[in-house]
């Protein structure tokens, strides 16, 4: 299907009083997208449907779109949206949005839209409260979530009851960050056409870099952080930096875990599993000097050493979940 192009109506930005300006949005990519078994993903309304009503969003009252764009570049209009439809699951769909100001400025955005007003609706609206809470512990490591609001999508036939509300948010869109993923052979990959494969020693960073992720992301007055049991290939995204290390940043959580403890926090990591189409991967790296590493760079030596005596000691006695014990020996000499 060839991209759409529409022009809304004359639109200024809050607070300008030049003259209207005339603006223009773009779609691209509405196809359909596949599963991973390779079939399409269930969805319930068109997406020109959507597409028509974000741009009468954003020409009239936008309470969505342009404050988040504001956010992230300051005041003044947009004259210039492209949204490309990158991602989509059951629940939501997933577009980047490209914006150039009438000063020539731009930015790129993340747009979540939820699929339908149910289901749909609750996993957006809990995913954006989510990245939230973890944005006060992670500003640097993740995404920044930048706007939630409602898209309403009209029904052809004016019959108020088919009226749909969609739950939506927006965040900022680091530039060069792709999905990560998991290859057969167990290796990470990052990109979807085609994937690029990192190496063992790679993975294994990535990995580390994960640990210290969650580990910074639990919060020990709240008692809250992610549910490393039920990550997802959205759940982080990868740049490949040339030579070094990838970095890796946190990009969505749908589920948090809550009453956490440090030494809960560790046991998950060193048993918590995730899965990419069907491959299963251990979260913690294969070495327990690397997964040491990975405590120290969240919350500092003296902490990391006292949070593991505390768990290698409750390993050992059986109270909380534990990997090995030739792993856990070894975490347990390197806390001394």
């Amino acid at each position: 299907m060839p991209p759409s192009r529409r022009k809304p109506k004359a639109f200024t930005g809050r607070g300008q009083t030049a003259r209207p300006l005339v603006f223009t949005t773009k779609w691209n990519n509405m196809v359909e997208l596949l599963d991973h078994r390779s079939k399409p993903f269930r969805r319930f309304y068109q997406l020109e449907t959507l597409a028509s009503a974000v741009d009468k969003l954003v020409r009239d009252r936008d309470r969505l779109i342009q404050p988040a764009i504001e956010k992230v570049l300051g005041p003044g209009a947009a004259n210039s949206l492209i949204f490309t439809l990158s991602a989509e699951d059951e629940f939501r769909l997933v577009f980047t949005m490209k914006v150039t100001t009438a000063a020539k400025r731009k930015t790129q955005l993340s747009l979540v839209v939820a699929k339908n007003p149910e289901e749909g609706s609750r996993r957006v609206t809990q995913e954006y409260k989510h990245l939230r809470l973890l944005h006060e512990q992670l500003k640097e490591e993740m995404t920044e979530p930048l706007r939630a609001g409602i898209i309403f999508l009209p029904d052809r036939y004016r019959r108020e009851e088919h009226h749909r509300e969609l739950q939506a948010y927006l965040t900022a869109l680091p530039v060069g960050y792709e999905p990560l993923g998991i290859h057969r052979n167990l290796q990470y990959t990052a990109g979807t056409t085609p994937p690029h494969t990192f190496s063992k020693k790679e993975t294994e960073g990535l990995k580390q870099k994960m640990c210290t992720l969650a580990i910074k992301a639990f919060n020990p007055v709240t008692r809250n952080g992610l549910d490393t049991g039920q990550l997802d290939a959205s759940t982080f995204q990868v740049n490949r930096t040339g030579k070094s290390l990838p970095k890796l940043k946190l990009f969505n959580c749908v589920h948090m875990q809550t009453r956490l403890t440090s030494t809960r926090v560790i046991s998950f990591l060193l048993t918590d599993t995730w899965t990419c189409r069907d491959t299963e991967s251990a979260v913690a790296p294969e070495s327990p000097s690397m997964f040491f590493e990975a405590v120290v760079n969240a919350v500092g030596p003296e902490t990391a050493k006292q949070w593991l005596k505390q768990y290698c000691h409750q390993a050992k006695a059986g109270k909380v979940k534990s990997t090995s014990p030739d792993y856990i020996e070894v975490l347990a000499e390197l806390a001394g």
